[in-house]
């Protein structure tokens, strides 16, 4: 009987090649590609089982006597978490529309181009708002203006408070809005030193790392409390502005699921058309022992 080929599913390829690409592609790539987000994964289609243990402390040692007796001194629960964002995303190419764009259209650089200005754009805002709101449930959030006159000494009141909820500070990401940013580098107490020694320099006022914590600007539109997600991505009326979010990426787990990315040739069934469709499961989860690694600023 005649062989008839089968639409390929370019899922596990896809997620790989994308899982490389966050790092350019995403503001909160160190989230999205951290060590939690690919250790959890879903037991089944949409649930994914995270893990809390606790355990005794230590005890002074009786060198006089050995009673043989040992307890157990951990306990270990598990927490299901069902990811919800379960999305698709699907086009049609006639082969008339790649001749004539001179092979510029075509599923490639479509898929290329959604990724970049909606797919992830929308995991970033989904991310924002949900680390928001891990912040607003533990009452991690500090509502203040900022200005530069304040915003070292609240800089100063997330970090002691992180701190002394024994957050390692080496692993600490400070995501802010571009107003925030420049708030820090207008900040009055912040020193910066100038080498003018070898005549005309390029200079360079950036705010890489400050005590030790690393700083990333992200546009402000991806840093509302709120999002619609019906169609793409938009903030709700209600949003309110995050201007700076701390996170800990070990706090936080942030599985992404591709189900299904396949190319279907032109056929009779498609009108000679070629037809992409992907669907994916995405997520943003915070550890229950970890509630501390979260610090927000956010607009009352």
């Amino acid at each position: 009987m005649p062989f008839t080929p089968s639409a390929i599913n370019y899922a596990q390829q896809y997620a790989r090649e994308l899982a490389n690409a966050y790092p350019y592609l995403s503001y909160f790539g160190d989230i999205w590609g951290s060590e939690n987000s690919r250790r959890f994964r879903p037991v089944n289609a949409q649930t994914i089982m995270i893990p809390s243990m606790e355990v005794g402390g230590a005890h002074a040692v009786n060198r006089a006597a050995m009673n043989g007796q040992f307890t157990r001194k951990f306990n270990l629960t598990w927490e299901a978490k069902t990811m919800s964002m379960y999305r698709e995303w699907d086009t049609i190419l006639d082969e008339m529309d790649i001749v004539e764009t001179n092979e510029v259209a075509t599923i490639a650089n479509i898929t290329r181009t959604f990724n970049e200005f909606q797919k992830i754009p929308e995991m970033d805002a989904y991310m924002a708002s949900k680390l928001g709101s891990f912040a607003t449930a533990a009452s991690h959030v500090d509502s203040t203006v900022l200005t530069a006159a304040n915003i070292l000494a609240k800089w100063d009141d997330a970090l002691e408070a992180m701190t002394n909820a024994r957050v390692n500070r080496d692993r600490v990401v400070c995501y802010v809005t571009p107003a925030t940013y420049k708030l820090l580098k207008q900040a009055a107490g912040i020193t910066r030193f100038i080498d003018i020694g070898n005549g005309i320099q390029g200079y360079d006022r950036n705010i890489a790392k400050l005590d030790g914590v690393r700083i990333v600007e992200v546009p402000s539109d991806l840093m509302q409390s709120a999002y619609d997600f019906t169609d793409g991505w938009a903030a709700t009326t209600a949003a309110k502005q995050i201007n700076w979010i701390f996170v800990d990426p070990l706090a936080i787990v942030a599985p992404v699921v591709y189900e299904v990315s396949m190319i279907s040739a032109p056929s009779a069934a498609t009108k000679g058309k070629n037809v992409y469709y992907e669907s994916y499961y995405y997520d943003v989860f915070q550890l229950n022992q970890r509630t501390a690694g979260i610090q927000a600023n956010i607009a009352s």
